[in-house]
């Protein structure tokens, strides 16, 4: 990834533990379930490792983390960017971190290929949704139009 613009960075295995950390620390605060950051540390080696996902870090350290996937689209026959996870930490929000590791994440996207970057984020988060808005993602439901409601769904196996 290009550094010059950003006080970012891309994670790699030496990294795993902020990132688990950070990603343990963000499922806590909003009482999802977590196998704990002890746990993830391996799960994100092997990520990076097998480049299962790519993360963008903050520029600070331990402030905020992105989680990249990327998966082949049929018909335009480039990767798409899902945004799987963001987070920056509660006593840093508001100092820009967040646009910075966005802003890194959609360059890195870019420079894997990417068409499109999706995500998906609670209604009820407005701070978020203002963030992704900012950098130009739509939401793809229009109010007055109920044909383009989306629904997430999701059942355990």
């Amino acid at each position: 990834m290009d550094t010059s613009r950003t006080r970012c960075r891309v994670a790699g295995t030496a990294e795993a533990e902020e990132v688990a950390e950070l990603l343990d620390r963000f499922q806590r605060e909003f009482d999802e379930p977590t196998p704990g950051a002890g746990r993830l540390v391996e799960r994100v080696r092997t990520h990076v490792a097998t480049e299962l996902s790519v993360f963008v870090l903050a520029g600070p350290e331990h402030v905020g983390v992105a989680q990249l996937r990327f998966r082949d689209h049929l018909f335009t026959a480039r990767p798409v960017c899902l945004l799987e996870e963001f987070y920056v930490v509660p006593e840093q929000r508001g100092r820009g971190h967040g646009s910075e590791v966005l802003d890194a994440a959609m360059r890195v996207a870019r420079q894997r290929g990417a068409a499109t970057m999706e995500l998906g984020t609670a209604f009820s988060d407005s701070a978020a949704r203002a963030v992704y808005e900012k950098f130009g993602f739509t939401n793809l439901e229009r109010e007055g139009r109920p044909e383009t409601r989306m629904l997430y769904y999701e059942r355990e196996l």
